[in-house]
């Protein structure tokens, strides 16, 4: 009898034992998981930081500067588009205005800020009710590039249109996931998603 019970206490110690070293390696493997993913979220963040960085670096010239050198050429127009986009490896703004009679666009380079080109043409009839854009009421560049990117996610915001369509102000982003390209139109002023799809 003595036996039996100090055999059921050396394997209850052992069983003891074991537990220990399961629990022990658990806690080592949910301590590797935590610490992969705090590594796997900083490479995130760095990688997202890089992209704003490269973005920074490449559209030195801000919308705000864009627009007024338009306002310094052509006189306080109604806005119409303004276009942030890559032409050929360098960032050109591309800004079209309007008055009662003509149309204005003015081509900015984004990194120094100097007029690339400008022409001005007569308005068709249909053109002359057309509405301008109100920028007082209508969200940031920035803002519109968060919401695409959270739309089509692991991109990055590319290209830029903000427009009047129907009476309405729109931003059309452009972003990049991986090799595809995403279109994500935006209302500028409920910030809601009106369509996003891929590029063919």
């Amino acid at each position: 009898m003595k036996k039996k019970i100090s055999k059921l206490l050396a394997a209850t110690a052992l069983m003891g034992t074991l537990g220990i070293s399961v629990v022990a390696c658990s806690d080592n493997n949910s301590a590797n998981k935590t610490k992969q993913s705090s590594v796997k979220k900083t490479a995130k963040d760095k990688a997202s930081d890089t992209k704003n960085t490269v973005r920074k670096s490449q559209i030195k010239l801000s919308q705000t500067e864009a627009i007024n050198k338009f306002d310094k050429k052509y006189g306080n127009k109604d806005l119409k588009e303004i276009d942030l986009k890559l032409d050929g490896s360098k960032y050109i703004y591309e800004i079209t205005g309007f008055d009662k009679d003509k149309e204005y666009e003015m081509i900015i380079n984004a990194i120094n800020g100097k007029e690339v080109k400008s022409s001005s043409k007569k308005l068709d009839l249909d053109e002359r009710l057309q509405k301008g854009l109100d920028l007082d009421k209508i969200i940031s560049r920035n803002q519109a590039s968060e919401i695409a990117e959270k739309e089509v996610k692991n991109s990055t915001a590319k290209e830029w249109t903000l427009k009047m369509d129907k009476d309405k102000a729109i931003w059309d982003v452009t972003v990049e996931s991986g090799t595809s390209k995403h279109e994500v139109e935006i209302d500028a002023i409920s910030k809601k998603v009106i369509k996003s799809e891929k590029d063919d």
